[in-house]
């Protein structure tokens, strides 16, 4: 009786742990609802990563000049599902995606603010 009331007990913690509070969804998985309703660019990088790092102020500077800006960064270590979901080989990586959701531009490596912007309109196409 022992023995089933613990294998119970480890079972209800093990499910327990493996459901997600609303506080533990992703930034990615909240994003993907967004994906085919807006035309957007994805920066996909890590908190680990120097060339990651500069994109990430960047864009952050970009942002304060034009909060409406549909750049999004992913850090790949909140959710790594993001690798399987756009086949990334490599960070930093930015993918321009239309408002149907359809990626028309891979980039990887490190850009500057203009290029940035540039992927901005080529995603409203």
């Amino acid at each position: 009786m022992k023995k089933v009331f613990i294998s119970v007990a480890l079972l209800l913690l093990l499910l327990a742990c493996d459901s997600k509070t609303p506080k533990e969804v992703s930034f990615f998985e909240t994003l993907k609802e967004k994906i085919g309703t807006q035309a957007m660019v994805l920066e996909i990088g890590s908190s680990s990563c120097r060339s990651c790092i500069k994109m990430k102020k960047m864009i952050e500077q970009l942002k304060q000049e034009d909060s409406s800006l549909p750049i999004y960064i992913i850090d790949v270590y909140d959710d790594m599902n993001v690798f399987r979901e756009f086949n990334i080989q490599l960070i930093p990586t930015q993918i321009v995606l239309n408002k149907e959701g359809k990626e028309v531009h891979r980039h990887i490596g490190a850009i500057d603010a203009d290029e940035m912007l540039q992927f901005v309109e080529l995603s409203k196409k």
